[in-house]
């Protein structure tokens, strides 16, 4: 698929060789993952959209041995030698009939789920003022960020000046017409 030889894929698999810029960037496409991914760099560098999108099916046996989230189930292991998702309740899934498998669960499908779901972008200036919940991995940093916003013409601003801009909507961040008493 990837229009290679044998032999420079095993070159590749016994690590005697790099693949190129332009073969990462295709098994990247192909496999539905980052390249830093791929090269094997800490999670802290994959981009989070990358992450989000639900891993092809085709694309799983890429994920051997590596914890990814099922929407209907949870979290599972990727065993691709049996072909197959491995759930700690003991459950096993086929790759083929897996679907929306992803390597970060959705926002909100952990626990602490939202009880009322996010504005739709388009509504945010119907609102004078929204909570918002930032999307990052980091903690420090949604508890830092997350708060009470203005809606302006472009994007949301908070009391002391941190700006969320509507570009980014979904992707970096939701907003709820409720405190967080809701959410």
């Amino acid at each position: 698929m990837l229009g290679v030889s044998q032999p420079t894929l095993s070159a590749w698999e016994g690590e005697r060789k790099n693949p190129s810029v332009e073969s990462l960037i295709q098994m990247s496409e192909l496999y539905g993952v980052s390249v830093d991914f791929l090269l094997g760099l800490p999670e802290a560098r994959y981009h989070r959209a990358d992450m989000l999108q639900p891993i092809p099916p085709e694309a799983l046996p890429a994920f051997h041995d590596t914890p990814v989230f099922s929407s209907r189930y949870g979290w599972a292991m990727v065993n691709a030698i049996e072909g197959e998702l491995l759930f700690a309740s003991g459950m096993r899934l086929s790759l083929a009939d897996a679907t929306e498998v992803y390597v970060l669960p959705p926002a909100f499908a952990t626990p602490g789920a939202a009880v009322t779901m996010p504005l739709k972008r388009d509504e945010l200036t119907g609102y004078d003022c929204v909570w918002v919940e930032p999307i990052s991995m980091d903690a420090a940093l949604r508890d830092e960020l997350r708060g009470w916003y203005h809606i302006k013409r472009r994007f949301v601003e908070n009391e002391v000046g941190q700006r969320f801009y509507f570009d980014f909507y979904g992707a970096k961040w939701l907003a709820f017409p409720n405190g967080p008493g809701n959410i």
